[in-house]
């Protein structure tokens, strides 16, 4: 799937967003092709903390994701999905 320069912008300020532990989980696992175990791994922590630390930030990346006009009714219903 190929991402418009508008979203890769909306991407970026909604992960900008997030606390600096969440971002890093985030920018290990979908950048570097990190697993949670290798993401605990990196981040000093357990594999369950590593996990709840990874939902939490796509939650709030879902949420901010939703928020912004700039997504069609169409994208945001694949979102929920």
């Amino acid at each position: 799937m190929e991402f418009s320069t508008a979203d890769q912008i909306v991407a970026r300020s909604i992960l900008k967003r997030l606390p600096p532990a969440q971002k890093k989980a985030v920018v290990l696992r979908f950048w570097h092709n990190y697993s949670i175990f290798e993401i605990a791994k990196a981040l000093r922590i357990s594999w369950g903390e590593a996990d709840n630390l990874l939902r939490a930030a796509l939650l709030k990346m879902k949420k901010d994701c939703l928020s912004q006009p700039q997504f069609s009714r169409s994208q945001k219903l694949s979102l929920v999905a």
